[in-house]
């Protein structure tokens, strides 16, 4: 019985930086455009940021591909 391990080529990993682009609310689509438009590597997403159980609040986070 023969082993083989994956094949992998290496790539060196672009840096990911994010920013909060709105710290007290989030609409996903009006969060992906901005952080579209800022970033043209950026994907904007909302994430919880606090709140309580019942009723937790969301920011725009926009995770971009870090300036060289």
């Amino acid at each position: 019985m023969s082993s083989s391990l994956p094949y992998f080529s290496l790539v060196e990993a672009q840096k990911r930086c994010t920013e909060v682009l709105s710290p007290s609310s989030c609409l996903l689509a009006e969060c992906r455009q901005e952080c579209s438009q800022k970033y043209p590597s950026g994907v904007g997403q909302c994430i919880e940021s606090g709140g309580t159980p019942f009723k937790p609040t969301y920011e725009c986070l926009c995770v971009y591909n870090c300036p060289v």
